[in-house]
């Protein structure tokens, strides 16, 4: 089996693990790696998602060379193991990651195959809505809004920062429909297995473009 790795990455709202999903459910050879984490278990029923260490265990991870990569955020760490990628190919499969920006440069660093990185985005106002929308199935709560305001500012972040970086990813890929955009991302995939390129580098400085003016406008709303 040829091994390798494909990362989603993309604003909070714009469907990265659903796209992961839909490629794992379409394509039979994946499957999603678990992040490390810190964090108490929550009861969710998605506790099984992750990977979970107390902080002397997951710096432990770190100091072993273990943590190809990993963050901080809301005072936890989150990572990823080389371990788990390992039991991934243990199984003839290859692992599909949800990670940042960040974690894709550190992946493309680290492992010594390809990394197949696909950058999931819709409009700054589509992505509002759709976190909205999903925290309406719940409770509203101060810290819920106070959580939304946190990530449509991220949002906006990263958009300006993706243009200084249009080269990280291999394919910036819209998600306004779901199964057009898994469309295409498994045929984008197919080719660059091949070692063909689906997107050069005029394409992708033209996006990244776009999505700085989009969060200049878009900032002065939240």
């Amino acid at each position: 089996m040829d091994k390798f790795a494909i990362i989603i990455a993309g604003p909070s709202g714009a469907g990265k693990t659903t796209v992961a999903e839909g490629l794992i459910a379409s394509l039979g050879n994946l499957e999603m790696s678990r992040s490390a984490t810190t964090r108490e278990r929550r009861g969710d029923g998605r506790d099984d998602e992750y990977i979970y260490l107390n902080k002397d265990e997951f710096k432990q991870a770190i100091a072993d060379g273990d943590m190809l990569e990993y963050t901080e955020y809301s005072e936890n760490f989150y990572g990823t193991r080389k371990c788990e990628l390992e039991r991934i190919w243990d199984m003839d499969k290859n692992p599909i990651l949800v990670l940042d920006y960040n974690g894709v440069r550190s992946l493309k660093e680290r492992l010594n195959m390809p990394v197949y990185a696909i950058y999931v985005y819709t409009s700054l106002e589509e992505a509002k809505r759709r976190l909205e929308k999903r925290d309406m199935q719940s409770e509203p709560s101060e810290k819920k809004a106070a959580t939304l305001k946190k990530r449509l500012r991220e949002n906006v972040s990263d958009y300006k920062k993706l243009h200084t970086m249009h080269e990280l990813f291999d394919l910036y890929l819209e998600n306004n429909d779901l199964n057009a955009c898994l469309k295409q991302a498994r045929e984008s995939l197919s080719l660059m297995s091949k070692g063909i390129f689906v997107m050069d580098e005029s394409a992708k400085i033209k996006i990244t473009a776009s999505f700085a003016e989009e969060a200049r406008e878009f900032e002065k709303t939240v």
